[in-house]
């Protein structure tokens, strides 16, 4: 788990928001090049996929392509693409959330998106087993907030659509569905969807993780979170969290890599 100071924390009705930075660069590198790596590169996948292409590649032509197919992979991950995993890694350390799938794997294509949500999953609260949505931006922008809270393409916007659209819960609810059937997951999402069915759906957990090179400044999230406790009911609970992390965005993919000193 990487350490991490808390910069400004505050509430606002059932709306939750703080700022936390990086402690320690050298152990933060480690954590990058560690679990965030291995979730965006799904290497654990990755790996049983390569062994058994190869155990089918019994000729010397097929060899070959195989090898022409694996170097064809996109090796090069975006900035956003980095913050994605280190919010879902980051949440797993930190809130001890079950991510039912690595959402890297649900890519089909290198521009594809997810059904609605970039965080999908279950975390226990209170007691109880719920659903999480949310959102993950990363952002280069200086401005306090930056872009990507603010227009029907910021955060904010996104995640009140996740909290009141009907469609959205259906695409999640039958994506969750396909992959927690017949898993150890499966009480999980019993569990969590009885509890969203008897709220009339509100009965869910939404995160927003904000992913900074800046200075912490709670102007990133405060206005935001009044703004978004207008449009959320309870028993919907809502945790804003901005990251301020010590390196360039531009830098992260390099950093995940290893090539960066």
């Amino acid at each position: 788990m990487v350490k991490c100071e808390i910069c400004y924390l505050d509430s606002f009705n059932h709306v939750n928001w703080q700022g936390k930075r990086i402690c320690d660069i050298e152990e933060f590198e480690s954590y990058l090049q560690g679990p965030v790596r291995r979730r965006v590169m799904d290497e654990s996948q990755r790996e049983s996929f390569e062994s058994d292409l190869r155990a089918l590649a019994t000729t010397d032509m097929a060899s070959t392509m195989l090898k022409n197919v694996l170097e064809a992979s996109e090796a090069e991950k975006k900035p956003w693409e980095i913050g994605e995993a280190l919010a879902e890694c980051l949440l797993e350390d930190q809130y001890e959330v079950n991510w039912p799938s690595n959402t890297a794997r649900d890519k089909r294509t290198p521009k594809a998106s997810l059904p609605g949500a970039d965080l999908i999953g279950f975390i226990e609260m209170d007691g109880q087993i719920l659903l999480i949505l949310g959102e993950v931006k990363t952002s280069c922008d200086s401005n306090n907030p930056p872009c990507v809270m603010t227009g029907k393409s910021g955060m904010i916007h996104q995640l009140d659509k996740i909290a009141n659209s009907l469609k959205i819960h259906n695409s999640l609810l039958n994506w969750l569905h396909v992959r927690c059937k017949n898993t150890q997951l499966w009480p999980h999402y019993q569990e969590a969807v009885s509890k969203y069915l008897e709220s009339e759906g509100r009965a869910i957990i939404l995160f927003g993780m904000l992913m900074r090179d800046t200075d912490p400044n709670q102007l990133d999230l405060e206005n935001r979170a009044h703004n978004l406790s207008n449009c959320v009911d309870s028993p919907t609970k809502v945790e804003l969290i901005a990251w301020y992390l010590p390196y360039p965005v531009d830098e992260w993919p390099e950093l995940v890599m290893g090539g960066v000193a």
